[in-house]
């Protein structure tokens, strides 16, 4: 990478620290930096589960779950409908400011040690997350069938199916690049909402935190139940979604994801054969 690309980024993220100095008591402003000692970072294509992981991780008393998409950690995540189908540009610095600003304008638990981000599109950034963070960062990548991804509808947009085939792909694999990493866990959307105890365990060990029961009572004891990436509000994991794909009426796009380079590869890869 560029020394003076580097350089920038380096400038960016003090800057932003000094501005936050400047907004808040020294005190509160402490408590927002410690917050991102140990984060947690979500990441993975649209519709694939990104925003329920994040919802039930708002259950742990430790965790602080932001429950907005900052974009902070991949400042092009959004824009043009063409966008999520581009390469990331790497160049650009991450935007801290907007998870301080997000914590100045909140009271913070006293029980909440680290902050959880989630916006899909940091699963193209991995790689510069973790080289930014150390070894203090955990990271989950949470993968779906992509063909019941390509046939998800947004609740923001009900006449269009949401992810492209070619994005799918891409994101995908993306996170299969960096899979074998130490620090980042690949979860499967299916597996959560099947074998959901066993998955939030196997999380909590994952980021090392101790397993709480809270997780029992979700989604009654989540700080996150709302959100515009769902049409109701949090509701308990079920299973009543996968195998939508298989539907005829889906066939020429679920022809469409298959045609695309790599596409049987990663559904193989992640057992949807």
């Amino acid at each position: 990478m560029d020394q003076q690309i580097e350089r920038s980024w380096r400038q960016a993220n003090r800057q932003a620290i000094i501005d936050l100095f400047q907004k808040t008591s020294r005190e509160k402003a402490r408590r927002i930096l410690a917050l991102g000692r140990r984060p947690v970072v979500i990441g993975g294509c649209g519709r694939s589960g990104t925003t329920l992981l994040l919802s039930i991780l708002s259950c742990h008393p430790k965790i602080f779950a932001i429950d907005i998409e900052t974009v902070a950690l991949c400042p092009d995540g959004y824009g043009a409908d063409g966008l999520y189908n581009q390469s990331p540009d790497l160049t650009v610095p991450f935007r801290f400011e907007k998870i301080y600003q997000y914590f100045l304008e909140r009271d913070i638990p006293a029980s909440c040690e680290r902050w959880c981000e989630k916006t899909p599109r940091n699963v193209l950034y991995f790689e510069r997350i973790l080289r930014h963070f150390g070894e203090r960062v955990r990271i989950i990548h949470i993968v779906r069938d992509g063909r019941d991804v390509i046939t998800s509808i947004h609740p923001g947009h009900e006449t269009k199916f949401w992810v492209t085939p070619h994005r799918w792909v891409m994101d995908v694999a993306a996170g299969r690049r960096m899979e074998n990493h130490l620090q980042i866990l690949t979860i499967r959307y299916e597996d959560l909402v099947q074998q959901y105890e066993a998955t939030v365990q196997r999380i909590c060990e994952f980021i090392g935190e101790e397993f709480d029961t809270a997780f029992l009572s979700y989604p009654h004891s989540a700080r996150i139940k709302e959100s515009g990436a769902w049409f109701n509000p949090a509701q308990a994991a079920n299973d009543k979604s996968i195998g939508r794909w298989k539907d005829p009426k889906y066939k020429e796009v679920i022809d469409a994801l298959l045609q695309e380079p790599m596409a049987g590869e990663l559904l193989r890869h992640y057992g949807y054969d």
